[in-house]
């Protein structure tokens, strides 16, 4: 797994660039990891893109060092497991509302 530079870059207060994805298209995330973007976010939530579009957006992703993320559709941990296992390198969780429901997202992202 290559370095998250997005994380480093974040953590010494530095700005990065990014872009949303919204068409489930491989081509065109790889043709955006490709533009030079520092991160790129496949939004799961709004639109038609599912498990296995983002699978394949995250395989032409990571043909670069663009940072991928995903925006899922909710705090759901079976699907917070499954796009991190798919290489994703972060996650977008809409729709936590209180402690109780982030700690849960924050359960389902680490490994055990």
């Amino acid at each position: 797994m290559r370095p998250n530079t997005v994380k480093r870059a974040w953590r010494a207060g530095e700005r990065t660039i990014g872009a949303w994805l919204g068409t489930p298209s491989a081509h065109i995330a790889e043709s955006m990891a490709h533009a030079g973007f520092d991160w790129l976010c496949i939004d799961m939530q709004h639109g038609v893109i599912d498990y296995n579009d983002t699978v394949e957006m995250l395989r032409g992703i990571s043909t670069t060092d663009t940072v991928p993320f995903v925006r899922v559709p909710w705090n759901d941990p079976p699907t917070l497991m499954k796009v991190l296992d798919a290489g994703a390198y972060g996650v977008v969780i809409p729709l936590v509302n209180n402690r109780e429901e982030a700690e849960r997202a924050v359960w389902a992202c680490r490994y055990p």
